[in-house]
């Protein structure tokens, strides 16, 4: 009979084989540019390789398998499609719920301070793909292709207008 090297109880240890008294560290923006041989990702691809945890390069490539006829066979992913990136989440089997906006569009930063429940979010604000942690109480971070762990202001997308979203409620995959 095998083992698993995984814990049956995660006491000590979760399932993926993180330790309890150790946080798990997202990737950020420099991790992906280094992913990307030192260019700057494309926003669509980089917010879905945050949310995940695959790398740049493999979301780029499920993005392509979800929608071929929409992304050229090679290069980057410059426009990605909302649709695509929920379809693979669907394909990856990542649970993400729906979130209800208003007729009329709010600034990202107003989106934030209106009650925002704590939690993590897959966003899509104009012209901008990102990934965004709400901490509750007016107050969130933003992860996207130039930003790791910034906080929603004027000068961080904040007066963008949120035009789709969808909280994950595991969270990013690989990160606490």
């Amino acid at each position: 009979m095998v083992q698993s090297s995984r814990p049956t109880d995660a006491t000590d240890e979760d399932q993926a084989g993180h330790r309890k008294d150790q946080p798990v560290q997202m990737r950020g923006h420099l991790a992906l540019l280094e992913e990307n041989q030192g260019e700057i990702p494309w926003c669509g691809p980089a917010a879905l390789a945050l949310a995940t945890g695959r790398g740049y390069a493999e979301t780029s490539h499920l993005l392509r398998s979800v929608a071929p006829g929409w992304y050229p066979p090679e290069g980057p992913i410059v426009t990605a499609y909302w649709r695509d990136l929920l379809g693979v989440l669907d394909g990856l089997g990542i649970p993400y719920e729906p979130v209800a906006l208003p007729e009329r569009r709010r600034s990202l930063l107003r989106f934030v301070r209106d009650g925002l429940e704590e939690g993590w979010y897959l966003l899509r604000i104009t012209d901008h793909f990102l990934l965004l942690r709400s901490h509750g109480f007016g107050l969130a971070v933003l992860y996207d292709n130039r930003h790791t762990g910034v906080l929603v202001g004027k000068k961080t997308h904040g007066m963008r207008h949120v035009t789709h979203a969808v909280r994950l409620p595991g969270g990013p995959s690989g990160a606490v």
